[in-house]
């Protein structure tokens, strides 16, 4: 099987393409992927969500491509293969090289390795960041190099200042260090805490941001895993067991198809030998982080969201051909390469079908003439230049990224969760309204009185490649403090 890893190499290319061209289906970019530019626009150190990585990868990106949207879909790829890779390199420090390509391959039978990705996040980024720390540790734990040790350290940085998930891993590698017993030989090793002392320099500046913005990222943290409808103590049972059943949901194909193999090419005896160390690693990495989300739901009550154990499952695929080894030869590898193809092409095949279907406005709208049409109704009330508009982050974001100049997005219309614009400017600029209902409408007016104006309607179109039509009407209006004034003059 010496081709091997041109056929790994080959099936990465393939997927990175298939990956890049079926999402150009879409007519905008996901909420997701905008919100991110966004960040990288206007947000240096911190965001009222997550830390700050994403946004500077993104909103570089998008400007390095002319900002062509679909410059994200490539973005997101590259994340993915980077992962993949990563995941195949530390594999081969345990499985022998068909073994490893094939352990990597399997995680594309994971959707999120393909059909989520095209909504460039905080979350496929962790794809890579995860194996990638994970890589360095085992490295430094088992070699101690130097150059180990510091990409390890700065890898937690980046990955902590991508999502304050990426901690969780940090919790899988210290109790594997404790299973391991080698706590005391890490504790006396210079090298350990020179890597720390690089992760934590790093992302001191985050930290400040947030102590000078009140932690105002945690907030949405707890606000995204409140515990939903359920107020029986049976939500600490069904809030767990829903999100561990989410992530089997969505490694299905990956499980049944190693399954299969196992079943007709298991080996009785292992290929390779057990050593305590690996055995310790592998279970920690994979187990741990499904867990601590299980066990946190479980104590708490409160939800843990499915898309949370995104970065969860890099392992797996490893632990499956480490624990439940197949015999594997150059057949056996083409038909299961073969078998993993079929997977991508039907979870591409869905996703190009979701994107020619929809009417949802996430998919089908267009976002320029969209921006466009209300720049036009903000010019026809007044000869002011339109500075900011006060939107949820769909229609803020649209209008930040695709006006005919500088918008400022001043999301739900609060400056305090917009810690960036300056409050006085904004205030005296005053803003293009866009809602989506009465009642956020209302809000808004609720917050600022007499400045909102009576809303008006816009109707929009959502139309799919085939003419089905969904039409949806969308509040606008204006905030004029300028007139207040001028009234109380008078």
């Amino acid at each position: 099987m010496s081709d091997i890893k041109q056929k790994f190499a080959l099936f990465l290319l393939a997927d990175l393409l298939l990956w890049f061209l079926v999402p150009q289906l879409r007519q905008s970019l996901s909420i997701d992927t905008q919100e991110a530019i966004v960040w990288g626009k206007y947000c240096l150190w911190g965001t009222t969500k997550h830390p700050p990585f994403s946004g500077w990868i993104t909103y570089g990106f998008w400007n390095l491509f002319g900002r062509w949207d679909g410059a994200m879909y490539f973005l997101s790829q590259i994340f993915v293969v980077l992962g993949v890779v990563y995941i195949y390199r530390l594999a081969r420090c345990f499985l022998d090289e068909t073994h490893a390509i094939l352990a990597a391959i399997l995680q594309f039978g994971i959707i999120y390795y393909d059909y989520s990705t095209p909504e460039f996040n905080v979350n496929v980024i962790s794809i890579a960041l995860w194996p990638m720390c994970a890589y360095y540790f085992w490295r430094g734990y088992t070699r101690n190099w130097w150059r180990d040790w510091l990409l390890f350290g700065i890898l937690v940085s980046l990955n902590l200042l991508n999502k304050y998930v990426g901690g969780i891993l940090l919790i899988a590698l210290g109790l594997f260090v404790i299973a391991d017993k080698g706590v005391l030989k890490l504790s006396k090793n210079i090298k350990v805490y020179i890597a720390g002392a690089v992760a934590v320099l790093l992302l001191a500046p985050h930290i400040w941001w947030l102590w000078q913005n009140d932690f105002v990222a945690f907030n949405y943290i707890v606000g995204r895993s409140h515990g939903g409808n359920i107020v029986s103590a049976w939500r600490h049972l069904f809030y767990p067991l829903k999100f561990l059943g989410a992530q089997l949901l969505f490694a299905a194909p990956a499980l049944l198809t190693y399954a299969w193999f196992n079943r007709k090419y298991g080996q009785t005896q292992k290929a390779h030998s057990k050593q305590q160390s690996v055995s310790r690693f592998i279970l920690c990495t994979t187990l741990v982080p499904v867990m601590v989300f299980v066990l946190l739901s479980l104590i708490s009550g409160n939800a843990a969201k499915s898309m949370w154990g995104f970065p969860c499952l890099f392992m797996w695929g490893t632990a499956l051909f480490y624990y439940a080894p197949i015999k594997v030869d150059a057949q056996i590898a083409k038909h299961f390469l073969q078998v993993m193809t079929v997977w991508v092409v039907l979870f591409a095949i869905a996703y190009g079908a979701q994107c020619l279907l929809t009417t949802s406005q996430r998919y089908q709208t267009d976002v320029r003439a969209v921006a466009a049409e209300f720049e036009q109704k903000w010019a026809e009330h007044t000869a002011k230049p339109l500075q900011y508009v006060g939107a949820d982050v769909w229609f803020g974001d649209i209008m930040a990224l695709y006006g005919s100049h500088e918008i400022k997005p001043m999301i739900w219309m609060s400056p305090k969760n917009n810690p960036w614009f300056d409050k006085a400017d904004f205030e005296n600029a005053g803003a293009l309204l866009i809602a989506t209902s009465q009642g956020e409408y209302a809000q808004y007016q609720q917050m600022y009185g007499a400045a909102v104006s009576t809303p008006q309607i816009l109707p929009l179109e959502f139309k799919n490649y085939f003419g089905k039509t969904e039409r949806k009407e969308i509040l606008f209006g204006f905030f004029e403090p300028w007139e207040v004034v001028d009234a109380e003059n008078k």
